[in-house]
């Protein structure tokens, strides 16, 4: 009987013992290449822009060819960008959508002239703009802004699981 007694608690420290390596396994793996149980010790990286906006300058109603639409200038906004991320960020990240008092006070798209073939790069992606992880870059963005109207908002999400952030953009 006391043999019997002595079996079952040695097999049930035995299952524990077995279950906290393969637990530690996981955890090491994970920490170590990034794999193991979701959401613990991943190893995906992610880019966290935080943008500020530094001013604008007054362009005029032309802009590299373009006429700006009627009642409309275009207008050169400057923005700091940190990456506080552990990766690059990219030409896209973080995109900035813009919105006024009324729905067509600010506009960042116009039409162009047919463009011009360019030339094959020999590494693709060559002039993107890119934001390292811990390093700040300026961007700027063109708009055509609504004659008469003097601030505007802009929203953009630091990265793609973060929720919007909004910049009041004020026109001197």
């Amino acid at each position: 009987m006391r043999n019997r007694g002595r079996t079952i608690v040695s097999a049930v420290f035995l299952i524990i013992g077995i279950v906290f390596v393969v637990l530690g396994l996981f955890f090491w793996t994970g920490a170590a290449g990034g794999t193991g149980f979701p959401g613990v010790g991943s190893a995906e990286k992610e880019d966290y822009c935080v943008v500020e906006y530094l001013g604008a300058s007054e362009l005029g109603s032309s802009y590299e060819g373009v006429q700006a639409d009627e009642g409309y200038s275009f207008y050169e906004l400057q923005f700091s960008v940190r990456n506080e991320g552990d990766r690059a960020a990219y030409g896209e990240m973080p995109y900035l959508y813009y919105e006024g008092e009324n729905y067509d006070d600010v506009y960042d798209y116009w039409e162009t002239p047919e463009d011009t073939e360019e030339e094959e790069s020999l590494f693709p992606g060559y002039y993107e703009p890119v934001v390292p992880a811990g390093r700040t870059g300026q961007a700027s963005q063109v708009v055509q802004v609504k004659d008469g109207v003097s601030e505007f908002s802009a929203f953009y999400a630091p990265n793609y699981d973060s929720s919007e952030i909004e910049l009041r953009v004020i026109l001197s």
